[in-house]
């Protein structure tokens, strides 16, 4: 269980929610209204105040190797200032080796990528290679900073049938993605954010009703083959 009380850093101001095993959290808002600070604050890189608890053990206090077994974070952009193949970042980052890092590579599709630098991958592919990574770690919640960002949009669903696979192991997930309807239809709560304070904490159906407080704009369902849509009104 994730327990958060009264979380202030940055533009964060005194937000307080709780997250049960299990519960996949689209986390929205406009931009600069804190999601990114917000799944950095969880995955304890910043000094915040107030309290992150995982199953019962604050964040902050966990010393990092625990930590990232514990939490983990997939980031928006990437920094690797060191020439290592993608096989080298995986095993020194996660400290797996072998079949157990060309399996996870083998799943994402990506195992032919095991021998490239990994500066010399595109963005999305990039994107895969990290949550190959998350994946080997394996935490107990899972921060996905809009992981579909760079994702062709083939790739989308591949990202929301991971997802579901690990709420059923029992992880949590929060995730941040622009796609609204992506979230929409893959999540069980939502947390929103308006200028750092905790503005919703719901369902979808309560995403929509407060869609204008948090996005300036009124969104609304509609359903089309089976399938749901979010279209601004």
């Amino acid at each position: 269980m994730l327990e958060v009380r009264e979380l202030s850093y940055g533009i964060l101001k005194g937000v307080s929610f709780t997250v049960p095993d299990g519960k996949i959290v689209g986390v929205v808002g406009r931009n600069g209204a804190g999601k990114t600070t917000l799944l950095k604050c969880l995955g304890g890189f910043y000094s915040y105040l107030g309290s992150v608890k995982v199953s019962g053990r604050e964040v902050r206090e966990l010393p990092p190797e625990e930590r990232v077994k514990r939490v983990n974070y997939l980031p928006q952009d990437f920094y690797h200032p060191f020439p290592f193949t993608v096989y080298e970042f995986l095993s020194s980052t996660t400290g797996k080796r072998g079949s157990e890092v060309e399996e996870v590579l083998e799943s994402l599709g990506i195992l032919k990528f095991k021998e490239r630098l990994l500066n010399s991958l595109s963005g999305g592919e990039k994107v895969k290679v990290h949550i190959a990574r998350l994946l080997l770690v394996d935490p107990e919640i899972y921060l996905l900073d809009e992981p579909v960002a760079y994702l062709d949009v083939s790739v989308v669903p591949f990202i929301g049938r991971l997802v579901r696979e690990l709420s059923k192991r029992g992880k949590t997930v929060l995730i941040t993605s622009h796609d609204v309807g992506f979230l929409y239809s893959l999540c069980n709560l939502f947390l929103g954010l308006r200028e750092g304070e905790l503005s919703l904490f719901g369902d979808g159906r309560e995403l929509l009703e407060r869609s204008r407080e948090i996005f300036g704009v009124e969104l609304k369902a509609f359903e089309c083959n089976g399938e749901t849509f979010i279209k601004t009104v």
